[in-house]
């Protein structure tokens, strides 16, 4: 009898870890594979928490006067022509480089904090694909950002693959 009890104690224990929870998965895991071929998927961690913009609506991507704009998710990039792919294009103000983040992240119902371009003092945009004919970029970023009386922002493993507007 006692060995029976100690059998189903450990069967209980045993089952109530279930290591295939996927609350508990990687956040790595859970972003989207990168594509090169105008999936409208746009996916980040913020501060190491999962941010997937799957609805096209929040999501954007328009190439207008001599640069391209996209982002989603609170996130807004900026890239002036000349980019191409396969570089790293360091984020800093526009006065002193190609490209250019901010972020906004909303506090409250009523109160955001808006994180400029000169907030960001780190990260990056690469472009894996630029498609002018089927009007398609696809990327990697990353970036942190900061702003007095806001929480700071560290944007890692930031992926796209968005069709853009000419």
């Amino acid at each position: 009898m006692k060995k029976l009890i100690f059998l189903l104690l450990i069967t209980l224990t045993l089952n109530c870890c279930d290591d295939d929870d996927s609350s508990s998965q990687d956040p790595i895991d859970q972003l989207p594979p990168e594509t090169q071929t105008g999936e409208n998927t746009f996916a980040y961690l913020l501060n190491g928490e999962l941010v997937n913009i799957t609805n096209t609506p929040n999501q954007f991507a328009i190439y207008q006067g001599g640069g391209v704009q996209f982002g989603g998710g609170g996130v807004f990039i900026v890239a002036l022509d000349p980019f191409d792919i396969n570089i790293t294009y360091q984020f800093m103000d526009i006065s002193e480089g190609t490209s250019r983040a901010r972020y906004t992240s909303q506090v409250s119902e009523n109160t955001f904090c808006l994180y400029e371009y000169g907030d960001t003092y780190e990260g990056y945009v690469r472009f894996t694909n630029i498609d002018t004919e089927n009007f398609i970029i696809s990327g990697t970023f990353e970036y942190s950002t900061i702003r007095e009386g806001c929480q700071d922002i560290n944007i890692t493993n930031g992926r796209f693959d968005l069709q853009y507007i000419p």
